[in-house]
């Protein structure tokens, strides 16, 4: 039998958008998704299927309009003192606790001094958990952003642009531990350096 290539292409188009279905980043939905409808608007091309070939270029300029409108709309942020000893943090925890427990156990996490919720547009899109010294070092135990914000706008904003948010409230220092490649190129995009390779620890000068 011989070799379909517009056919298999047509299986890839069709998998990228099922794949951009799967994200819970709305972002990165967009993307992949874009991806995708060019894709299949490429294939409805090839195999002279007019009406798919539209309306997938009519999809793809639906997620460009959405994809710009993200990024160029201004968005505010707040960073908010919370405990450990709330309702709503044993509520936050619990209902992320899966991806929480990857990072650190809820044992550490109940003997942090120093909690921070951090707000995108009024909403609770994450919280910064550790322990914060007398010389203003904070050692991360959770550094966390609830799926549908991943998008690296809350890291950029309290760690790269507007990191006197957080030296406002004593801490002139971040140091956090990455177990995973993943966390590890989290901490070096948003400027953490290499303190111990050996124990993975990571430092960031506010």
């Amino acid at each position: 039998m011989d070799f379909d290539w517009v056919e298999w292409f047509g299986y890839l188009a069709s998998l990228i958008v099922l794949v951009s279905l799967t994200m819970t980043s709305i972002i990165k939905l967009r993307l992949i998704n874009l991806v995708g409808c060019l894709a299949f608007a490429g294939f409805a091309y090839l195999i002279n299927s007019y009406p798919t070939m539209f309306m997938n270029f009519g999809i793809a300029g639906i997620n460009i309009y959405f994809l710009w409108r993200f990024y160029s709309t201004d968005e505010q942020f707040k960073l908010i003192a919370a405990s450990v000893n709330t309702e709503y943090f044993d509520h936050f925890i619990s209902e992320n606790l899966a991806d929480i427990e990857t990072q650190t156990s809820i044992e550490e996490l109940r003997k942090a001094n120093t909690v921070f919720y951090m707000l995108r547009n009024n909403s609770i899109a994450g919280v910064l958990v550790g322990n914060n010294n007398e010389k203003g070092e904070l050692s991360i135990l959770l550094d966390y952003v609830t799926p549908q914000y991943r998008d690296f706008k809350l890291a950029n904003y309290y760690f790269v642009s507007h990191p006197d948010e957080i030296k406002q409230r004593g801490i002139n220092t971040l140091i956090a531990k990455a177990a995973t490649v993943e966390h590890k190129n989290y901490l070096f995009n948003i400027g953490f350096q290499v303190t111990d390779a050996a124990e993975g620890i990571y430092q960031k000068q506010l």
